[in-house]
C-alpha cells in the first residue's frame, strides 16, 4: 500500500509540476475593438506583446483583485459569455465584492503597519476603517486627509490609529509620512544633515516633524479639561514644546492642583480619581499651542520652536492656532502635487503588473531612474480625472492588453515588461484558495508553525464601483475561518500565514515573498493541507455527492482539475491518470482523489499567479 502511494505521488507530481500552460487568446475591450489608450503607450516600450488565454486572465484577475482563485461557477460563466466583454464584467464584479476590500485592505493595513489588537483598541478597528473606505470607493486623497487630520477616540474616529500606532510621535510620523505618501526617506536627518539628499538638513527634518507635533495620545487616566477648555493642558513630557509663557503657566497650575488636591488625597481617593477619568478607548488629543523644539547639541544651537516646512522644502504659511496637520494634508493632496498620486499609482501598478516605474517604492530620489514615465504620467492624468478613486485606476489597468499579456516561453527571455512574470501566491491568496477548494469552505485550524476605459473622460456615465455586501474584519478567538482577513495581524508565528510571509508589521509592507524550504514542507505535509486532504472525499463531501450523481470517476477527476486549475486534464495527464486507476471507473476511489488533490495543491501551476 505504501509503495503504491509513493508511486502514485511520484507520477502525479512529475505530471503536474511540469505542466506548461498554453497561451494565445485575443482580448478586446469593446465590440468596436478599440485600442486601450494604455496599450498605445505600452507598445512604445514593449512592441511585441502576446495575449494570454482568457482562463489564465480570469485566474490572474481573481487572485489580484480578491486574493482567491475563481469559483467553479465563475469558470463556467466565463465559458458562457462573450469573450469581448467577459473579463471586464468579471473585473467590475470583483471590485464590488467585499473580498476586494478585504484583500486590498489587508495590503493597505500592512503598508500602514496596523496591528489588529492594542490596549483599549477594539480588534480590527483600523482595518475595518481602511477596508470599509476601499469598499465604498472613497477617493484616495480623502482617505489620506482623514488619517492625517484625525483626532478623538479610536471608537469614534478609527482613522486616529494612523497616529496611535506610533504613540503620536511626531518624528516617527514624519518619517513614515515621507515614505508612504511622498516616497522620500528622511530618517537619516534625525541626527545629522541628510547624507544622500543634498538640500535636506536636520532642521528640515524637525520642520517636517513640526506638522505632527500638535497632538498626543492617551490610553490611561486623562482629564482633558482639568483647567478648562480654553487652557492648554498637555502631558508633562510635552510641556517643553509649549511656548514659554504657556509652559510657565501650566507648570504653576499643575503645582497648584497637586498641592490642593493630589497631595491631600488618600490612596483610595486617588484610585477613585484615576478610575473616574480613565479613557474608555485609546484617544488622540489635538492641542493647537503645541510645537516642536529643535534639540540642543554640542555643535549646533537649539531650543527654539521649529517653523513647519513641507517635504519640497517650502516653508508653510500658517495662521496662529491653525491645525498644521490640515495644512500639510492640503499641500500633500493638492492637484498640483502629482508626486503624491504617482507614489500610490506605482504601488498599485507594481502589484498588478509585476514591475515598477521606480524602485524602491518608498524612495524616489534625484538619482532614481523612472521606467515608462509616459505611462506613469498618463495614469496620473486618468487617476486625477477620476477623482483619485483606486477602483477606477485598477479597472483601467486590468482591462488593458498590457495587463493580460502572456508568460514567456523562453528560458533566456524573461523581460518583465514584455511578459507577465509568474509570482508565487502570497500568504492570503494561498489560504483563501485552500479554503475555496475545501469541501466545507472554511478551515478550523490554521496552525503550522463593459465600460470603455475613457468613458468618464468623454462625459459618459462610468460604472458605480461602490462595494456591496459586508466586509469581514480580524476577529478574536475565532474557531473557524472563511477568509484570511479574519486572522489577527501581525499573523501569529505558528500560522500558515506567517510561514508564507505575512510580516510582523514593524516596517512598511514587510511581508516576505521569497520561497523557503519550510513553505515547501508545509504544503507537502503540514497540518492545514493535511487536514484538507484527509477530509477530501468523505461521505458528505461535494466530490462524493458528485460521484453519486455521475457514477463515473472520469468526470469527477476532470471537475477536480477544473475546480483547482480552471481547466480539464491535458491528454498527457489523462494517460498518467489512467495508469494509476486501481478500481473500475464506476467505483468511487477516495484514495486516488486525495492523491490528485494533494499533488495539484503542491504543483507550480496552483501555487503561482500566471
Amino acid at each position: 500500500m505504501v509503495l503504491n502511494l509513493i508511486l502514485k505521488f511520484r507520477y502525479l507530481i512529475l505530471s503536474i509540476l511540469f505542466l506548461i500552460l498554453s497561451v494565445g487568446y485575443v482580448f478586446s475591450r469593446s465590440k468596436q475593438n478599440a485600442v486601450h489608450p494604455l496599450d498605445n503607450l505600452y507598445l512604445k516600450i514593449s512592441p511585441n506583446i502576446d495575449k494570454v488565454d482568457t482562463k489564465v486572465s480570469l485566474r490572474r484577475l481573481s487572485l489580484h483583485l480578491r486574493g482567491v482563485i475563481p469559483s467553479v461557477i465563475e469558470w463556467k460563466e466565463l465559458e458562457a459569455v462573450s469573450k469581448d466583454q467577459s473579463l471586464e464584467s468579471f473585473a467590475v464584479s470583483f471590485l464590488k465584492q467585499p473580498e476586494f476590500a478585504e484583500y486590498w485592505g489587508t495590503k493597505f493595513t500592512s503598508m500602514l503597519r496596523d496591528k489588529s489588537k492594542g490596549r483599549k483598541i477594539p480588534t480590527g478597528t483600523f482595518f475595518q476603517y481602511v477596508a470599509g473606505s476601499l469598499h465604498k470607493n472613497k477617493p484616495y486623497d480623502t482617505l489620506v486627509q482623514e488619517m492625517l487630520t484625525s483626532s478623538g477616540s479610536v471608537n469614534e474616529s478609527p482613522a486616529t490609529m494612523f497616529y496611535i500606532r506610533d504613540g503620536a510621535d511626531p518624528l516617527q510620523t514624519a518619517e513614515y509620512v515621507g515614505r508612504l505618501f511622498y516616497a522620500k526617506r528622511v530618517a537619516c536627518a534625525r541626527c545629522h544633515d541628510h547624507p544622500y539628499i543634498s538640500d535636506f538638513t536636520r532642521r528640515d527634518y524637525y520642520a517636517l516633524s513640526a506638522f505632527f507635533s500638535q497632538q498626543f495620545f492617551r490610553d490611561g487616566t486623562w482629564e482633558a479639561n482639568r483647567y478648562g477648555k480654553s487652557f492648554s493642558y498637555v502631558p508633562r513630557e510635552l510641556e517643553v514644546h509649549l511656548p514659554m509663557e504657556d509652559q510657565k503657566t501650566l507648570q504653576d497650575k499643575n503645582n497648584e492642583w497637586n498641592r490642593d488636591n493630589w497631595n491631600k488625597w488618600t490612596d483610595e481617593q486617588r484610585k477613585d480619581y484615576q478610575k473616574k477619568h480613565e479613557v474608555a478607548y485609546a484617544t488622540l488629543y489635538y492641542e493647537p499651542k503645541l510645537g516642536l523644539r529643535f534639540p540642543h547639541t554640542d555643535d549646533a544651537p537649539g531650543g527654539d520652536l521649529v517653523r513647519p516646512k513641507f517635504l519640497d522644502g517650502k516653508e508653510a504659511k500658517l495662521k496662529p492656532g491653525e491645525d498644521r496637520r490640515k495644512a500639510f494634508a492640503n499641500w500633500l493632496t493638492d492637484k498640483s502635487n502629482d508626486r503624491f498620486r504617482k507614489v500610490i499609482i506605482n504601488r498599485v501598478w507594481t502589484e498588478l503588473m509585476g514591475w515598477s516605474f521606480f524602485t524602491p517604492l518608498d524612495d524616489w530620489n534625484e538619482d532614481t531612474v523612472v521606467t515608462g514615465e509616459e505611462i506613469l504620467n498618463h495614469l496620473d492624468a486618468y487617476f486625477l480625472a477620476n477623482h483619485l478613486k483606486l477602483k477606477e485606476l485598477i479597472l483601467y489597468i486590468v482591462t488593458s492588453n498590457a495587463y493580460n499579456r502572456s508568460l514567456t516561453s523562453s528560458a533566456t527571455d524573461q523581460d518583465p515588461i514584455r511578459y507577465f512574470s509568474p509570482k508565487r501566491l502570497d500568504s492570503d491568496q494561498l489560504l483563501n484558495s485552500l479554503i475555496r477548494v475545501s469541501d466545507s469552505q472554511k478551515i478550523s485550524n490554521i496552525r503550522e508553525r463593459n465600460l470603455s476605459w475613457f468613458t468618464s473622460l468623454m462625459g459618459q456615465k462610468p460604472y458605480d464601483l461602490t462595494g456591496t455586501g459586508s466586509v469581514r474584519i480580524p476577529t478574536d478567538n475565532l474557531k473557524e475561518f472563511t477568509n484570511a482577513v479574519e486572522v489577527e495581524r501581525p499573523a501569529p508565528y505558528h500560522t500558515i500565514l506567517s510561514v508564507f510571509g505575512s510580516g510582523p508589521r514593524v516596517d512598511i509592507s514587510d511581508d516576505i515573498d521569497e520561497l523557503t524550504i519550510e513553505q515547501m514542507l508545509t504544503l507537502m505535509n503540514g497540518r492545514v493541507v493535511g487536514k484538507l486532504v484527509w477530509d477530501f472525499g468523505n461521505k458528505d463531501s461535494l466530490v462524493k455527492l458528485e460521484f453519486d450523481q455521475l457514477k463515473s470517476m472520469d468526470p469527477v477527476i476532470g471537475n477536480l482539475y477544473y475546480r483547482l486549475l480552471g481547466r480539464l486534464p491535458s491528454k498527457g495527464e489523462k494517460e498518467k491518470l489512467k495508469s494509476l486507476l486501481s478500481k473500475p471507473d464506476n467505483v468511487f476511489d477516495k484514495d486516488l482523489l486525495q492523491d490528485i488533490f494533494w499533488a495539484i495543491l503542491n504543483s507550480q501551476e496552483f501555487q503561482h499567479i500566471n
